[in-house]
Protein backbone atom coordinates (compact mmCIF):
# COMPACT_ATOMS: atom_id res chain seq x y z
CA UNK A 1 0.00 0.00 0.00
CA UNK A 2 1.19 3.56 -1.03
CA UNK A 3 0.14 7.31 -0.62
CA UNK A 4 -1.01 8.34 -3.59
CA UNK A 5 -0.12 11.60 -5.40
CA UNK A 6 -1.86 13.49 -7.80
CA UNK A 7 0.58 11.49 -10.50
CA UNK A 8 -2.03 9.04 -9.57
CA UNK A 9 -5.27 10.80 -10.35
CA UNK A 10 -5.74 8.70 -13.66
CA UNK A 11 -5.40 5.22 -11.71
CA UNK A 12 -7.21 6.84 -8.92
CA UNK A 13 -10.14 7.85 -11.33
CA UNK A 14 -10.31 4.85 -13.31
CA UNK A 15 -10.64 2.10 -10.46
CA UNK A 16 -13.40 4.94 -8.91
CA UNK A 17 -15.37 4.84 -12.05
CA UNK A 18 -15.11 1.31 -13.03
CA UNK A 19 -16.10 0.55 -8.92
CA UNK A 20 -18.97 3.27 -9.21
CA UNK A 21 -20.58 2.91 -12.40
CA UNK A 22 -23.83 1.25 -11.08
CA UNK A 23 -23.59 3.03 -7.70
CA UNK A 24 -27.30 4.55 -7.15
CA UNK A 25 -25.92 7.48 -4.84
CA UNK A 26 -23.67 8.16 -7.63
CA UNK A 27 -26.07 8.15 -10.27
CA UNK A 28 -28.58 10.11 -8.56
CA UNK A 29 -25.61 12.41 -7.85
CA UNK A 30 -25.32 12.86 -11.19
CA UNK A 31 -28.51 12.02 -13.17
CA UNK A 32 -29.12 15.51 -14.46
CA UNK A 33 -26.01 16.21 -15.77
CA UNK A 34 -25.80 15.76 -19.78
CA UNK A 35 -22.10 15.39 -19.99
CA UNK A 36 -21.00 12.34 -20.95
CA UNK A 37 -17.66 11.89 -18.81
CA UNK A 38 -19.78 13.15 -15.26
CA UNK A 39 -18.47 9.84 -13.50
CA UNK A 40 -14.92 10.56 -14.33
CA UNK A 41 -15.40 14.13 -13.92
CA UNK A 42 -16.93 13.44 -10.53
CA UNK A 43 -14.26 10.93 -9.25
CA UNK A 44 -11.40 13.27 -10.44
CA UNK A 45 -12.93 16.08 -8.33
CA UNK A 46 -13.58 13.63 -5.05
CA UNK A 47 -9.67 12.60 -5.51
CA UNK A 48 -8.28 16.00 -5.52
CA UNK A 49 -10.24 16.78 -2.55
CA UNK A 50 -9.44 14.14 -0.73
CA UNK A 51 -5.48 14.75 -1.64
CA UNK A 52 -6.32 18.38 -0.41
CA UNK A 53 -7.99 17.60 2.69
CA UNK A 54 -6.97 13.65 4.12
CA UNK A 55 -5.08 10.68 2.34
CA UNK A 56 -5.87 8.40 -0.81
CA UNK A 57 -4.39 4.96 -0.40
CA UNK A 58 -4.00 2.43 -3.04
CA UNK A 59 -2.65 -0.76 -2.96
CA UNK A 60 0.28 -2.01 -4.47
CA UNK A 61 -0.78 -3.19 -7.92
CA UNK A 62 -3.21 -0.37 -8.55
CA UNK A 63 -6.61 -2.64 -8.17
CA UNK A 64 -8.04 -0.93 -4.88
CA UNK A 65 -8.11 3.09 -3.55
CA UNK A 66 -9.35 4.30 -0.27
CA UNK A 67 -10.03 8.00 0.39
CA UNK A 68 -9.65 9.40 3.51
CA UNK A 69 -10.47 12.99 4.80
CA UNK A 70 -8.81 14.07 8.33
CA UNK A 71 -9.62 18.08 7.55
CA UNK A 72 -13.35 19.20 8.34
CA UNK A 73 -12.41 21.40 5.42
CA UNK A 74 -10.14 22.48 2.25
CA UNK A 75 -8.10 25.81 2.39
CA UNK A 76 -9.36 28.22 -0.12
CA UNK A 77 -7.06 28.43 -3.13
CA UNK A 78 -6.76 29.15 -6.73
CA UNK A 79 -6.84 25.21 -7.15
CA UNK A 80 -9.29 24.74 -4.49
CA UNK A 81 -11.56 27.77 -6.37
CA UNK A 82 -10.52 26.00 -10.30
CA UNK A 83 -11.31 22.76 -9.01
CA UNK A 84 -14.98 23.82 -7.88
CA UNK A 85 -15.78 26.30 -10.96
CA UNK A 86 -14.91 23.42 -13.15
CA UNK A 87 -17.17 21.06 -11.47
CA UNK A 88 -19.96 22.96 -11.84
CA UNK A 89 -19.27 24.41 -15.42
CA UNK A 90 -18.88 20.60 -16.51
CA UNK A 91 -21.56 18.58 -14.49
CA UNK A 92 -24.15 21.23 -14.05
CA UNK A 93 -26.03 23.33 -11.38
CA UNK A 94 -28.55 20.56 -10.17
CA UNK A 95 -25.71 18.53 -9.50
CA UNK A 96 -23.27 20.61 -7.98
CA UNK A 97 -26.41 21.56 -5.54
CA UNK A 98 -27.33 17.31 -4.86
CA UNK A 99 -23.40 17.17 -3.82
CA UNK A 100 -23.85 20.56 -1.81
CA UNK A 101 -26.70 19.29 -0.35
CA UNK A 102 -25.41 15.29 0.52
CA UNK A 103 -22.61 17.42 2.16
CA UNK A 104 -24.08 19.32 4.91
CA UNK A 105 -26.97 16.68 5.79
CA UNK A 106 -23.95 14.51 6.13
CA UNK A 107 -21.42 16.94 7.96
CA UNK A 108 -24.10 17.87 9.99
CA UNK A 109 -23.71 13.91 11.57
CA UNK A 110 -19.79 14.71 12.54
CA UNK A 111 -18.09 15.97 15.82
CA UNK A 112 -18.42 19.60 15.35
CA UNK A 113 -15.86 20.58 17.32
CA UNK A 114 -13.34 17.89 17.66
CA UNK A 115 -11.19 15.85 15.19
CA UNK A 116 -12.13 12.79 13.19
CA UNK A 117 -11.62 11.14 10.10
CA UNK A 118 -13.80 10.14 7.16
CA UNK A 119 -13.97 7.22 4.72
CA UNK A 120 -15.04 9.12 1.69
CA UNK A 121 -14.92 6.23 -0.65
CA UNK A 122 -13.28 2.90 -1.02
CA UNK A 123 -13.34 1.20 -4.35
CA UNK A 124 -12.15 -2.10 -5.90
CA UNK A 125 -11.95 -2.68 -9.66
CA UNK A 126 -14.78 -5.23 -10.14
CA UNK A 127 -12.61 -8.27 -10.78
CA UNK A 128 -10.44 -8.14 -7.98
CA UNK A 129 -13.49 -7.76 -5.43
CA UNK A 130 -13.76 -9.99 -2.76
CA UNK A 131 -10.01 -10.47 -1.90
CA UNK A 132 -9.95 -8.57 1.06
CA UNK A 133 -8.12 -5.39 -0.53
CA UNK A 134 -10.77 -2.85 0.44
CA UNK A 135 -9.82 -4.43 3.84
CA UNK A 136 -6.41 -4.27 3.98
CA UNK A 137 -6.94 -0.55 2.60
CA UNK A 138 -8.92 0.00 5.73
CA UNK A 139 -7.19 -1.51 8.62
CA UNK A 140 -4.56 0.40 9.14
CA UNK A 141 -6.69 3.71 8.98
CA UNK A 142 -8.88 2.01 11.46
CA UNK A 143 -6.47 0.68 13.92
CA UNK A 144 -4.44 4.18 13.71
CA UNK A 145 -7.65 6.45 14.56
CA UNK A 146 -8.34 3.47 17.40
CA UNK A 147 -5.46 4.38 18.91
CA UNK A 148 -5.83 8.15 18.85
CA UNK A 149 -9.23 7.69 20.12
CA UNK A 150 -10.44 9.74 16.98
CA UNK A 151 -13.91 8.54 15.54
CA UNK A 152 -14.76 7.65 12.16
CA UNK A 153 -17.33 8.14 9.70
CA UNK A 154 -18.50 6.98 6.23
CA UNK A 155 -21.58 7.24 4.34
CA UNK A 156 -23.06 4.49 1.48
CA UNK A 157 -26.11 3.61 -0.28
CA UNK A 158 -25.10 0.31 -0.95
CA UNK A 159 -26.73 -1.65 1.69
CA UNK A 160 -24.38 -5.07 1.30
CA UNK A 161 -21.79 -2.42 2.17
CA UNK A 162 -23.73 -1.40 5.40
CA UNK A 163 -22.83 -5.53 6.40
CA UNK A 164 -19.22 -4.95 5.72
CA UNK A 165 -18.52 -1.75 7.53
CA UNK A 166 -20.77 -3.35 10.41
CA UNK A 167 -18.01 -6.15 10.99
CA UNK A 168 -15.29 -3.37 10.91
CA UNK A 169 -16.85 -1.71 13.87
CA UNK A 170 -18.86 1.17 12.40
CA UNK A 171 -22.74 1.01 13.25
CA UNK A 172 -25.34 3.29 11.75
CA UNK A 173 -26.35 6.69 13.53
CA UNK A 174 -28.73 7.96 10.67
CA UNK A 175 -30.45 7.41 7.26
CA UNK A 176 -31.41 9.41 4.78
CA UNK A 177 -33.92 9.09 1.68
CA UNK A 178 -32.57 10.52 -1.59
CA UNK A 179 -35.01 9.69 -4.42
CA UNK A 180 -35.31 5.98 -4.68
CA UNK A 181 -31.88 5.37 -2.39
CA UNK A 182 -31.54 5.08 1.23
CA UNK A 183 -28.14 7.03 2.05
CA UNK A 184 -26.38 4.99 5.61
CA UNK A 185 -24.55 7.40 7.56
CA UNK A 186 -22.28 5.19 9.96
CA UNK A 187 -19.90 6.12 12.63
CA UNK A 188 -17.41 3.70 14.16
Amino acid sequence: MKKASYADKDVVVNILSKSFINDPHINWLLEESKNKNKLKIIMGYVFEESLARGTVYLNDDNTAVALWNTEKKEKVSLQYIVRNLSFLFRTGLTTTKRCLEIDKLTYNEYPKNAKYCQLYLVAVLPEYQGKGLASDLLNPMIEDMEKKSIPMHLETANPYNVKIYMKKGFNIIKTLQLGSNTFYCMSR
